[in-house]
């Protein structure tokens, strides 16, 4: 009790978690955060109350339903009904070896992905009872997160697939340039093949590496050309030395 309080237990931050059937006893600690276990269909004159007078709990929303992302998405709307407004982290869990981890990160975005997209989401919190990496299960939540917008850990690429105009081999550059900037994170890139779509399929990249004709290359930062038609082999280089001129070289293991 007296380590929950002090939100501290053994040199590592901690806040007490509560089923929801102890919502009396919330009460009696003192922490400035509070996780509080729910799930969709539980008594709730009491937790109703209980989030009412207290705003620093955070909502660990749980289901076993067949329909998890209904069953979730019910309790969320049941809060919002009632004018309460705290946040929610979604816990999923799955029963996956290694050797699953493709039918892991499938679930896991199916299963998150339209409640992040409908705003729902202040957190997700996925588990596995397997033998899937402490690793993998955490680069999956970051990389489902990333692909609703909710929060940039890595470098994200933006690619065309290649047509005609295609005057470089788009594949092995796209293999290049993940390789150099593997450990930056946060920059969008986008990797075109040509001058005719390039700029506008990729708009929302920090920066973009565009096809200018046989062999040349031009980059962009934004929507702004910076420089026009360095040959291929000097390209690579070049986008990595703008990235680091304009100080965007921030290590994907600072996140």
């Amino acid at each position: 009790m007296q380590a929950a309080e002090k939100g501290l237990l053994t040199g590592v931050q901690a806040y007490p978690i509560f089923p929801h059937n102890a919502v009396p006893f919330i009460s009696l600690v003192k922490a400035d955060l509070k996780f509080l276990v729910l799930q969709y269909g539980a008594d709730s004159d009491e937790y109703l109350a209980c989030l009412r007078h207290h705003p620093e709990i955070v909502v660990v929303c749980m289901s076993n339903h067949q329909n998890k992302t209904g069953d979730q998405r019910a309790l969320v709307h049941e809060l919002m009904a009632h004018n309460l407004y705290n946040p929610v982290v979604f816990a999923q869990m799955y029963r996956h070896s290694q050797e699953e981890k493709a039918d892991f990160q499938l679930e896991a975005a199916a299963d998150m992905g339209a409640l992040m997209i409908d705003g729902l989401t202040d957190g997700v919190w996925l588990m596995n009872q397997g033998d899937l990496s402490d690793e993998d299960i955490d680069a999956t939540a970051f990389g489902v997160l990333q692909a609703a917008r909710l929060r940039t850990s890595k470098t994200e690429y933006i690619s065309c697939p290649g047509c005609g105009r295609t005057l470089y081999d788009l594949r092995s550059t796209i293999a290049r340039i993940r390789e150099a900037t593997k450990e930056m994170k946060g920059l969008k890139i986008g990797i075109m093949g040509c001058i005719v779509n390039g700029p506008g399929e990729m708009a929302d990249a920090d920066y973009g590496y565009v096809g200018a004709g046989l062999g040349k290359i031009s980059l962009y930062r934004k929507k702004v050309c910076v420089e026009r038609n360095i040959d291929e082999k000097d390209a690579v280089e070049h986008l990595l030395r703008l990235i680091k001129d304009d100080g965007n070289v921030q290590q994907a293991s600072d996140s």
